[in-house]
């Protein structure tokens, strides 16, 4: 009797866990910014299916783990969206053309951002890199996820970031950026 009371308490506690993690994963309607800069709309949901990211319009949908967005041009971008009870990151891909100078196979060698001046990483064999020339570490691959972790030396925590290679000259990464909901600028 007694065991069959606890397997059923068990049992109602897995139920509950399971409700708890897919109800922090679901994605609903808000307006969320960076940390550092907690007044500037980065990403807004609206109820309404409508998004604005970077200052385009797009409709959306999210399934828990990204957000689609598509816009009227046929422009399709997923953002990976994470919530947990400490934080709430969204991971931006930033798209990498391979550098000449430094040719490497794979992740290896080093990458110069398309859009974002002065965004670039150096990949080591020895797994040391190097980011926008500043931040330094180490970082591990794990290619059957196509992630990879980055181990700063200073400045930033782990990081784990997400990437897929069109070729071998072509590299997106999806880095994560903690976010807040947006909040009201301070009156003057």
């Amino acid at each position: 009797m007694i065991r069959k009371l606890v397997c059923l308490l068990l049992l109602f506690a897995l139920c509950a866990v399971g409700t708890a993690v897919s109800e922090s994963t679901q994605i609903t309607a808000g307006d969320w910014a960076f940390t550092h800069a907690p007044e500037e709309s980065v990403l807004l949901l609206r109820e309404d299916g409508i998004a604005v990211f970077k200052g385009q319009e797009y409709s959306w949908t999210g399934d828990g783990e990204f957000i689609r967005l598509a816009a009227e041009s046929g422009e399709e971008i997923s953002l990976r969206f994470v919530t947990t009870e400490e934080k709430t990151l969204l991971y931006i891909p930033t798209e990498y053309i391979r550098a000449e100078e430094y040719p490497g196979e794979g992740l290896y060698g080093a990458w110069i951002g398309k859009e974002r001046e002065g965004s670039t990483f150096i990949f080591r064999e020895d797994n040391r890199f190097l980011e926008d020339g500043t931040f330094t570490g180490t970082f591990r691959i794990d290619e059957e996820a196509e992630s990879f972790l980055l181990v700063y030396i200073r400045y930033f925590d782990d990081t784990l970031c997400y990437f897929h290679m069109d070729g071998n000259d072509a590299l997106t990464v999806d880095y994560p950026w903690t976010m807040v909901e947006t909040q009201a600028a301070p009156a003057p």
